[in-house]
C-alpha cells in the first residue's frame, strides 16, 4: 500500500484576518502597482538620506554602506503608513504583535545563521571555498553597527514583500497563489544587482517562498525577519562573502571562492553563495522544513 507524505495545512492565522473595518484594493494588479509605489518612494526617500548623509562624512565605502542598510528604514514606514492609512489595516494583520516577540525572534536569528552556515559547510567540503581569519583584527564595532543595521534592512523587505504585499494578495487569491506571487516579486525586486543570473534568481525566490510559508506557520513578522536579517549578516559580515551581488562591510572571516567553473556553480562566483547550488540545496531543505512545521496552534485564527 502506498502511503503519501502530506504537509499540514496552511491554516489562517489572526495575522491573515482581515481588520474591522479594513479597505481592500481593488484587484491583484492594483495591489502589485501599490506594492511598486511603496518601494520606490521608499527607495527615493533612502536616497535622498544617503546623499544628505554622504556629504557629512564624506567618500567612505563603509560608511557609505551603513547609510544605505540605515536608510532601508523608510521602507518599514512606508508599509505601516500605506497599510494604517489606506487600508486601514491593524498592526496585527502586519504580523507586529507582541505575543511571543522576543523568542520568536531569538530563534529566527539561529535559525538564519544555521541556514547559511550549512550553505557554507558545503562549499567548504567540496573546496569551492576557503574560509580563513582576516591577518588584522575584526573590527568588532563596526560589525555591531552592520548587525543593527541588517536587523533594519531584513525587516524592511519583510514588511514589504510578507505583511503588505502578501497579505494584501490573500485577499484576492488562495495562499499558495499570494506565497508565489510575493516570492516572484521579491526576485524581481533584485534584477539589478550586480551578477545576477538565473540560479541567483531562482534561490531569491526560493528564499521568499520560504520566508512566505514560515510567515503563515508563525502568524507574525518576527521569525522571518530575523532569519533574513542574520542571513544577510552571517553571509556579509561573519564570512565576508557578497550579499547578493553587492559589496559587503567588515567581517570577522575572510573568504576566497574557488575559480573552477563547478566551484562557481556551488559558491555562486561573484554574486555569493545566494547565486549557487549549494544555496538552493539548503533552501530546498529550508522550505520542507517549514512546510512540515504546523501552523503556531495559539495564532490559529477562530
Amino acid at each position: 500500500m502506498k502511503s503519501r507524505m502530506k504537509f499540514p495545512r496552511l491554516s489562517t492565522t489572526r495575522m491573515m484576518m482581515p481588520t474591522e473595518g479594513e479597505r481592500r484594493t481593488d484587484s491583484v494588479g492594483r495591489v502589485i502597482l501599490l506594492f511598486f509605489a511603496v518601494f520606490g518612494i521608499s527607495q527615493a526617500c533612502q536616497a535622498v538620506t544617503g546623499f544628505a548623509l554622504g556629504l557629512c562624512v564624506g567618500d567612505d565605502p563603509t560608511c557609505d554602506l551603513l547609510v544605505s542598510l540605515f536608510g532601508t528604514a523608510w521602507m518599514i514606514a512606508a508599509c505601516i503608513i500605506w497599510c494604517r492609512s489606506r487600508e486601514h489595516r491593524g498592526f496585527e494583520t502586519m504580523g507586529i504583535v507582541r505575543r511571543h516577540a522576543l523568542p520568536e525572534y531569538l530563534v529566527g536569528l539561529i535559525a538564519g545563521a544555521a541556514l547559511f552556515a550549512a550553505a557554507v559547510g558545503i562549499c567548504i567540503v567540496t573546496g569551492a571555498l576557503t574560509v580563513t581569519l582576516p591577518t588584522a583584527t575584526p573590527p568588532v564595532g563596526w560589525i555591531f553597527l552592520f548587525f543593527i543595521g541588517f536587523m533594519i534592512q531584513g525587516m524592511s523587505e519583510e514588511l514589504l514583500c510578507r505583511s503588505f504585499l502578501m497579505v494584501s494578495l490573500s485577499r484576492h487569491v488562495s495562499y499558495r497563489a499570494a506565497v508565489l506571487i510575493n516570492a516572484a516579486l521579491f526576485a524581481g525586486l533584485h534584477l539589478l544587482n550586480p551578477g545576477i543570473g538565473i540560479l541567483p534568481l531562482l534561490n531569491i525566490f526560493l528564499f521568499g517562498v520560504l520566508a512566505s510559508v514560515l510567515t503563515l506557520r508563525r502568524g507574525s513578522i518576527w521569525m522571518v525577519g530575523a532569519l533574513h536579517t542574520a542571513w544577510n549578516f552571517v553571509q556579509g559580515n561573519l564570512f565576508g562573502i557578497s550579499v547578493s551581488g553587492l559589496e559587503n562591510g567588515p567581517s570577522m572571516f575572510s573568504s576566497t571562492p574557488a575559480d573552477g567553473t563547478l566551484e562557481k556553480l556551488l559558491n555562486g562566483g561573484s554574486f555569493g553563495i545566494e547565486g549557487g547550488i549549494a544555496a538552493t540545496l539548503v533552501l530546498l531543505v529550508g522550505i520542507l522544513v517549514v512546510c512540515m512545521i504546523p501552523t503556531r496552534r495559539s495564532e490559529i485564527a477562530e
